[in-house]
């Protein structure tokens, strides 16, 4: 972890190596760091070290080395290249070469057959190349060791084949799986309660907290957002302890997790929810549908297939089983307005006690 308190997401080096490349390949001057604009513009610029450069009359590689703050991230010390060549037009065209996967199946956030780099990402790059020229350009990002990297990782269970995935929303990472996450956490629960807080947002991460403060702006605010990354229990229990009454908010990827009781949500100590999903959900279904269900390789798929079927109301039914886990968890009788939201920051599903909530929204 840097002195700053918090790292980079493979996006941010990605996007950097593409950068350093491009401005070597414009006739820029060799530098020794990229400065990449991150998408949060509270955080300074990144400034991400180059680590080797290889270029001839039309192509320039450049590669960057990946320093996480994240406990057991199978991409720390990862070396992260990018290929960059001028196009006749004006398109920017990305792909990802050797140790980045590719997608062999629906419910991820990209097209079968498409490099596993994430929409943030691949924006990112954009960003970064536009920063430096309006012409067309080709961008493959390349992961030397990603093919064993990935085994360490559940890609091959999203049928992510190949190698790592490029990720990341904000740029920014947090060791949200490190004890030291668990400072952050009882700093601002401590806050919260000493601020006589009337309620706070427990979330898991970036994406259910921008989609809190967008359609509850006025309501939420970051100050009473608690991001409890992979350290749920432990948030929910401080929460608890602090008598904070909460809404819990977050992606189903990650609360669903609970149904196989499942409070530490890290990859590496629970597994994906989508068979526990299906098993509450199936009933009365069609075959051919749950046959779709247990095709797809993650609980975001498990709920496009249900929207796509007009079966949105059973997502509601799955909010609902998540807030009941959580109150057998806590031991608690009161009940605790949970909602779910989509990678888009769409409301897909609410428990009775969510729903009240999103309805009694500004009283």
């Amino acid at each position: 972890m840097t002195d700053k308190g918090y790292g980079y997401t493979t996006g941010t080096y990605a996007a950097a190596a593409a950068k350093g490349a491009l401005a070597l390949l414009l006739g820029g001057k060799k530098s020794d760091e990229v400065s990449l604009t991150l998408p949060d513009a509270s955080y300074p610029p990144a400034l991400i070290p180059i680590k080797t450069r290889k270029t001839n009359a039309t192509t320039v590689e450049c590669s960057v080395v990946k320093v996480s703050v994240e406990d057991n991230d199978a991409t720390n010390k990862m070396e992260i290249t990018a290929t960059v060549t001028l196009r006749d037009d004006t398109d920017i065209i990305i792909d990802g070469g050797a140790g980045i996967g590719r997608v062999t199946k629906t419910g991820l956030q990209l097209k079968i057959g498409e490099a596993a780099i994430n929409p943030g990402p691949r924006k990112m790059i954009r960003s970064a190349i536009r920063e430096l020229t309006e012409k067309g350009v080709d961008v493959v990002i390349s992961a030397p060791g990603g093919i064993l990297a990935a085994e360490a990782t559940y890609n091959s269970r999203l049928g992510i084949l190949g190698g790592i995935s490029i990720i990341g929303t904000t740029g920014i990472m947090r060791a949200k799986s490190a004890e030291s996450f668990k400072d952050t956490i009882k700093a601002q629960i401590g806050f919260c309660k000493e601020n006589n807080f009337k309620e706070i947002i427990i979330t898991p991460g970036n994406i259910s907290e921008e989609a809190m403060l967008t359609l509850f702006a006025g309501r939420v605010s970051k100050d009473n957002i608690i991001q409890s990354g992979d350290h749920l229990g432990f948030t929910l229990q401080l929460a608890k302890e602090a008598c904070l009454p909460f809404v819990l908010a977050g992606h189903p990827g990650k609360l669903a997790k609970v149904l196989n009781k499942d409070f530490q949500t890290h990859f590496s100590r629970s597994g994906p929810a989508n068979e526990a999903v299906i098993n509450l959900l199936k009933e009365g279904l069609y075959n051919d549908i749950i046959i779709d269900l247990k095709d797809s390789p993650t609980v975001e798929g498990i709920t496009s297939i249900l929207i796509k079927n007009g079966l949105s109301p059973l997502l509601n039914i799955l909010t609902e089983e998540i807030e009941k886990k959580v109150r057998e968890y806590l031991g608690s009788e009161s009940s605790i307005p949970t909602l779910l939201f989509n990678m888009d920051k769409e409301l897909i599903g609410a428990s009775v006690a969510g729903k009240e909530w999103t309805e009694n929204n500004g009283r």
